[in-house]
């Protein structure tokens, strides 16, 4: 194996990798903002969350990445194969 066929399997583009971030950060912001506002009412007494709101984000997130593994391999199946014959 060469040293460029090396180089080549394990380089990633910056320009997709920081918007595979953006993404991520998207979709995150959008989990804790839905997620607050289900979970979290407006006027709270207390600066810690209580039990039942922690499992209820805990529960809440946990659909949203469920969802997302889901709606992921659904994806897969949909996108050709590049590079599979290689």
């Amino acid at each position: 194996m060469s040293y460029y066929s090396s180089f080549a399997q394990t380089y990633v583009d910056p320009q997709h990798l920081q918007e595979a971030e953006q993404q991520v950060d998207a979709f995150m912001g959008m989990i804790m903002t839905a997620c607050q506002d289900k979970c979290i009412p407006t006027k709270y007494h207390e600066p810690d969350l209580n039990k039942g709101e922690q499992k209820c984000i805990d529960r809440c997130v946990a659909k949203y990445m469920s969802i997302q593994k889901i709606m992921s391999e659904r994806m897969k199946h949909m996108v050709p194969n590049v590079g599979s014959d290689q």
